[in-house]
Parts: C-alpha cells; sequence; structure tokens
C-alpha cells in the first residue's frame, strides 16, 4: 500500500475509535473511506483484510453514525445530490439502520 493510503486507513481508523465526533466528521470519514475505495486495486491482501476489518467497524457502528450525522445533514439527500453509487454503501446508513431493525424482529 502507497504511503496516502496508509495515511488514509489511518485516519480512518483513528476515528472509529472516536464515534462521539460531529456528524461532520463522521461525514469527513464517509468521504475518505469513498477515496480508499479508488484505492483499493493497489492494496494487497493484507491491505484488503484491513479494510474490511475496518468496514465491519463501521457497519457496527451505523446506527450510530446515522444518528449524528442526522443532527447535521440528511443523508439521503446528500447521497442523491452527489449521485453515490450503491457501491459505495458506506453511504447508506439509512438503509444499512433498516436491514438491522427487521434483523432483530
Amino acid at each position: 500500500m502507497d504511503k496516502r493510503s496508509q495515511k488514509m486507513m489511518k485516519y480512518l481508523s483513528e476515528g472509529m475509535d472516536h464515534p462521539d465526533v460531529s456528524g461532520f466528521e463522521l461525514l469527513e470519514l464517509l468521504d475518505l473511506r469513498s477515496k480508499l475505495a479508488s484505492r483499493e486495486p493497489l492494496f494487497n491482501g493484507k491491505d484488503t483484510i484491513r479494510l474490511e476489518k475496518l468496514d465491519r467497524r463501521l457497519m457496527d457502528m451505523a446506527d450510530l453514525w446515522l444518528e449524528r450525522i442526522s443532527e447535521v445533514a440528511d443523508l439521503i439527500d446528500m447521497r442523491q445530490r452527489a449521485h453515490i453509487l450503491p457501491s459505495h454503501w458506506w453511504w447508506y446508513l439509512d438503509e444499512i439502520t433498516k436491514g438491522k431493525k427487521k434483523l432483530a424482529v
């Protein structure tokens, strides 16, 4: 992995260690995750595993992140205006949260 990707992944990991930050900062982390997605073809197996672990953490925190982001922005509106594709699933925290609730029932 190149140094820029390493820094980005480290920043994302550290951001996940502090989920009590503002919704604006969480939006920045979602944007960072999208930037990492474009760099994934450069990752080796170890890098991919590390990113998958971060993704699982993000998935686990989807409810909290959605709540925080909703305090400062409409995630659905942002996603639509930016034409975010479903392959960037981390921008679909609302859908993830709905899915989790359905599974819990």
